[in-house]
């Protein structure tokens, strides 16, 4: 299934972002990289991301929000516009270019927003 061109820019995915990572995990895994030399999402994630509670979350996004495991790290980015936008959109990590499927094949699951251009690329779900 080619997915080019299904995003509709809508800047939801961006609003609320999950990692496996704790914070200090990601500030730790970003300093061990800069001094490898090693390029990593964390250097970014450190840099950008700034963590959030569950509240905040629910505020900035309660679709996606209210599907995500209780105990997940949550972060929101800096980089985002107030348009809704990605302002490092050419350069931003891997974390954010695989979305939403990463490296899995396209599959129905619940997307950062209802309306998420991702979602017409599915066979339509009831809601």
């Amino acid at each position: 299934m080619d997915l080019r061109g299904s995003c509709n820019g809508c800047g939801a995915c961006c609003k609320v972002l999950v990692l496996e990572q704790s914070p200090d995990d990601i500030r730790q895994m970003a300093a061990l990289t800069r001094v490898l030399g090693i390029p990593s999402d964390h250097i970014f994630a450190a840099e950008h991301w700034r963590p959030i509670t569950r509240n905040e979350a629910m505020h900035l996004n309660p679709f996606y929000a209210s599907r995500l495991r209780p105990d997940a790290h949550l972060y929101s980015c800096a980089k985002l516009g107030a348009d809704g936008r990605c302002t490092v959109y050419e350069e931003r990590p891997l974390v954010c270019r695989g979305y939403p499927w990463y490296d899995q094949p396209p599959r129905d699951m619940p997307l950062a927003d209802a309306e998420c251009g991702y979602d017409v690329d599915l066979p339509r779900r009831t809601r």
